[in-house]
């Protein structure tokens, strides 16, 4: 895709939209079907580039996934994959930890790898993990992609992980778990980012029969054996909800969001509290979350150790707000789908404002002239990145550098975002 060009928004913001599928909630799903003896039913799935290769991944492995009208129909393997396989994971993150454990499991080893930017994602701990477990995991160099796993059973027992790293090293061992002779009982070293990520894995886990119990703080027992089929309906996504809600405090007006829970796991449904305390009134309308703004953003320090997919959507209302604006809780975001922090730096900037680094806070410090940089806006490659300053354009107006990227996550996000800026 070439140049994007987001021209501001002509008024006020009045726009009503279904929530798309959620993206974290598919992968779980299809991960715990195929761990499952029997067939399920995903009923509307996030059809999407990240999602897409996980589904593709447990075909490799040995599980049927087949497309229906509105649905993907997953026959699982009950624990037992063929294995065997060269699984290519794109640019996901999510595929790449989940397959790691699922594909120690496999009779015959296989490879799992992915772009050059998922080579330099953290997958280390996750492997080390694996093998205390007892997993056959080879590695050509420091742990990190490619990486050969399985041709042997996995005993499975007890294993420590730090979880201030990625919520999904946790989670890829759990959704493993019930495959393992043992099972497992994990312990998390706090602090654990991204908590509500592993909540969701859970309560996946318990939709589909396993046995899951809590230990002492911060630590889950998953008990052995296959998982039973089931028949589920995949919840809307809040974090694409998300550029849409901010719209809305950016440029003025009003969005509607059909298809949220307003009580769920995911940790990005906090934003909705987030802009009520910047001011914006949010409401529910006859099942549809409904966001109003004036436009004015005032200053704000959000910590987003939780949810730290947000800092994007944030960062575009930062640049827009009426005084210096922090985000913290961000340490990690250097090992995202780009250096996000240096990216989202960068960007802001492009909008005329002053933005600094430190470990992991942002701080940004907008100016009353506006953007100063009418060049394009590099996207790194980074579907947030994208999408969040797509939404800090309706005010202003922005030049991205590719459009294409928004496929990973929310494929139709340049349709609905013409009715942002209509």
């Amino acid at each position: 895709m070439p140049l994007c060009c987001i021209e501001p928004a002509r008024g006020p913001i009045d726009a009503a939209f279904d929530a798309i599928p959620s993206k974290s909630a598919t992968h779980r799903a299809l991960v715990a079907a195929s761990m499952a003896e029997g067939e399920s039913t995903i009923g509307r799935p996030l059809d999407a580039a990240d999602t897409r290769a996980t589904r593709d991944a447990l075909s490799a492995l040995g599980a049927t996934v087949r497309s229906e009208p509105g649905a993907w129909m997953v026959r699982g393997r009950g624990g037992g994959f063929r294995g065997g396989a060269a699984i290519d994971c794109g640019a996901s993150g999510t595929t790449a930890r989940f397959l790691l454990a699922l594909a120690a499991l496999g009779a015959a080893p296989s490879t799992i790898d992915g772009t050059d930017r998922l080579r330099e994602r953290p997958m280390a701990p996750l492997a080390a993990a694996l093998r205390s477990l007892g997993a056959v995991i080879v590695s050509r160099g420091e742990g990190e992609l490619p990486l050969v796993a399985g041709g042997a059973p996995v005993p499975g027992g007890r294993v420590t992980l730090s979880g201030g790293a990625s919520s999904q090293f946790a989670s890829a061992i759990l959704l493993a778990a019930p495959g393992f002779t043992r099972g497992v009982h994990l312990v998390i070293a706090p602090p654990l980012v991204s908590a509500g990520y592993l909540a969701m894995t859970r309560r996946t886990l318990e939709r589909f029969g396993a046995v899951v119990h809590s230990g002492a703080p911060h630590e889950i027992v998953v008990a052995a054996g296959p998982l039973a089929p089931r028949r589920l309906t995949i919840e809307g996504d809040h974090s694409a909800a998300s550029y849409l809600f901010a719209a809305a405090a950016v440029r003025g007006g009003t969005v509607r969001v059909a298809g949220l829970a307003r009580d769920s796991l995911q940790p990005d449904a906090r934003f909705l509290t987030d802009l009520a305390a910047l001011g914006c009134t949010v409401t529910e309308d006859a099942g549809a979350i409904v966001v109003r703004s004036d436009g004015r953003i005032p200053p704000f320090s959000i910590d987003l150790a939780g949810a730290p997919d947000l800092a994007p959507t944030l960062c575009a209302l930062a640049v827009h707000a009426e005084g210096a604006c922090r985000l913290t809780g961000l340490d990690h975001l250097r090992l995202k789908e780009s250096d996000r922090l240096a990216a989202l730096a960068a960007g802001a900037a492009c909008f005329g404002a002053r933005a600094m680094v430190e470990g992991g806070t942002l701080a940004i410090e907008p100016r009353a002239s506006g953007r100063r940089d009418e060049g394009p806006l590099d996207v790194v490659g980074d579907h947030r990145i994208a999408m969040a300053f797509a939404v800090a354009g309706l005010r202003g107006g922005v030049l991205l550098s590719d459009g294409s990227v928004v496929a990973k996550s929310y494929p139709s996000f340049w349709e609905d975002f013409a009715r942002l800026s209509a």
